[in-house]
């Protein structure tokens, strides 16, 4: 009766344990070792190289500037769940003008608002008192000029949206 044991002498030899040898393919020899080099390769990786989940939390929170002090490390939340938000009064582009733009943010807006999870809605509450651009939007020596309703103070537009 012969005994099912082989030992490996070579790629392609193998003896069992009466003495008697074999040959094997080379192309599964080669096979079985590639495979066998893949999942020791993946489990040396998977103990010494783990890596923390990144998942959960808010991306956004309260910091310093404008929120209350109290608030600092808090989420962003928006009441009820409504997002007001306020376009600007020019075009985006010479082919996107401010009525399309309006509808294209809107677009966007309800598909974010879709996602099954979301607990959040929003509403194109109105316009911009004026047309974002650079000739009411500056840099000087470091200091940004801009409109007030833009500001990040400006609490009657919480969101503007400036094409």
């Amino acid at each position: 009766m012969q005994s099912c044991m082989l030992q490996r002498t070579s790629m392609s030899r193998f003896v069992n344990d009466e003495g008697h040898e074999g040959t094997r393919s080379k192309m599964l020899l080669r096979l079985i070792d590639g495979l066998l080099s893949c999942v020791a390769l993946s489990v040396v990786l998977s103990v010494i190289a783990p890596q923390p989940a990144l998942a959960g939390g808010p991306r956004y929170v309260a910091g310093v500037s404008y929120f209350d002090p109290t608030t600092k490390g808090t989420p962003l939340t928006w009441s009820q769940g409504v997002i007001n938000y306020y376009t600007d009064q020019g075009d985006l582009s010479p082919i996107l003008l401010g009525a399309n733009a309006d509808s294209f943010v809107a677009d966007a807006f309800s598909r974010w608002t879709a996602v099954p999870t979301a607990a959040v809605s929003s509403t194109l509450a109105g316009h911009l008192a004026e047309d974002v651009n650079g000739t009411n939007v500056s840099v000087t020596n470091g200091v940004v000029t801009m409109p007030a309703d833009i500001l990040p103070t400006a609490v009657s537009t919480p969101v503007g949206i400036v094409y």
